[in-house]
């Protein structure tokens, strides 16, 4: 079961709960890069998405599996309503499939079952393994905080010593990996890729500089913060009025009643879009100049990446691990916490006292920021690993 050479010459199995469209993207970039590879997805697609299922010409297979939806309450104050799948023909497929390496995303039950399937080729610990384990963790210390106990903390342990490489999609999720013991030699790159049908690339448009467009993309549930945001925009507009704003929100969810009936002062228009198409929230992307992210918690936070590469300057919470990561005050937006009134009005105030060259001079620095996250670049990250790997499979040592 050796292979010579590269990925080119593998074949890759790779787990996760469902294919969205930034996945695909990236898979399809991935594909083309090793001998084969199989997507088993838990689900086609979960409750909670308005996204139609795509398996993007991939070898998809949707898994046996039993699914179990579950409340979080996170300290921060909010809830978010969360599925957790237990796929039951884990062991079967990758027997079936026969991988040189398996990716499995988070940290879960697939995991644990690849990370048997895997300990099984080298008759745990008694030879190298024939089929290596790269578990793909996307997480931030922030969202954790909602999932402590013992007993979880002791299978993540377990499951983490079991694999050959994890990898992470940003800096908070390193230093995660890296606080619970995985050593940094084993360590390696995995970024997030926004989905390209969403971005704008066409010549920014110019508008009127007597007001600020401000766009919001996601969900309008509790933890995506558009309650807090809504009151944090009216206070600022009520301080300032001079200042015009007009805010778009693209997304659908509980809170779009409330969010639509609310009372805002004269210089503050507040639109509701629902759930759009890809070409309809590219067009938002397109007729706006700033976008504002008041998550209270996200792992990452994809708008982000659609936003600055589509020239928005983004002005966002930074508890969005996308927004510590990728924004830069003064430079490509502002991190405004999203308990400080006081910062997103400085941030708007400064913005709409900028002239029109110097509003577009802050999109195309927007732009360029993020030129380097792409698919590919997410594709070639995951294909090193691999190749790593495959390099080493002869004379790998490690005992798990």
């Amino acid at each position: 079961m050796t292979v010579e050479g590269s990925a080119s010459n593998a074949t890759v199995v790779y787990l996760l709960n469902f294919l969205a469209p930034d996945v695909i993207a990236i898979t399809q970039a991935w594909n083309q890069k090793v001998g084969k590879l199989i997507v088993l997805i838990s689900v086609s697609m979960e409750g909670n998405r308005s996204w139609v299922p795509d398996d993007g010409g991939l070898n998809v297979r949707e898994q046996r599996t039993w699914t179990r939806t579950r409340i979080d309450r996170h300290p921060g104050g909010y809830e978010d309503v969360n599925y957790v799948h237990f796929p039951l023909d884990t062991m079967s497929q990758l027997r079936r499939a026969q991988p040189e390496v398996v990716v499995s995303a988070e940290l879960g039950m697939r995991s644990m079952l690849s990370a048997v399937h895997c300990g099984l080729s080298g008759w745990f610990g008694l030879r190298p393994r024939r089929c290596k384990l790269v578990l793909a963790v996307s997480t931030s210390p922030w969202i954790e905080s909602s999932r402590s106990g013992w007993l979880r903390r002791t299978q993540r342990r377990w499951l983490l010593r079991c694999a050959d490489r994890v990898t992470y999609h940003g800096p908070e999720c390193q230093q995660w990996l890296l606080d619970f013991g995985v050593p940094a030699d084993r360590l390696a790159p995995f970024q997030y890729a926004a989905d390209p049908t969403k971005i704008y690339r066409d010549e920014l448009q110019a508008h009127a500089s007597d007001q600020v467009r401000v766009v919001t993309v996601g969900q309008l549930i509790d933890r995506k913060g558009v309650r807090e945001g809504l009151r944090q925009m009216i206070e600022v507009a009520s301080s300032n009025p001079t200042l015009r704003l007009q805010w778009t929100l693209v997304g659908g969810g509980p809170l779009l009643d409330e969010i639509q009936s609310a009372a805002t002062p004269a210089n503050l228009t507040v639109r509701c879009l629902g759930n759009c198409t890809t070409e309809q929230i590219r067009d938002a992307y397109r007729d706006h100049e700033v976008m504002f992210f008041p998550t209270r918690g996200d792992e990452w936070g994809l708008v982000v990446d659609e936003a600055l590469h589509s020239g928005l300057v983004v002005i966002g919470n930074p508890r969005a691990q996308a927004v510590s990561t990728l924004v830069k005050d003064g430079v490509n937006g502002w991190v405004c916490p999203i308990d400080d009134t006081a910062s997103l009005g400085s941030a708007l105030t400064t913005f709409s006292a900028m002239s029109g060259d110097e509003r577009m001079m802050m999109r195309e620095q927007a732009r360029s920021s993020v030129s380097d996250r792409t698919p590919e670049h997410a594709a070639d990250q995951i294909t090193a690993v691999i190749d790593q790997l495959i390099e080493h499979q002869s004379g790998d040592s490690s005992r798990h």
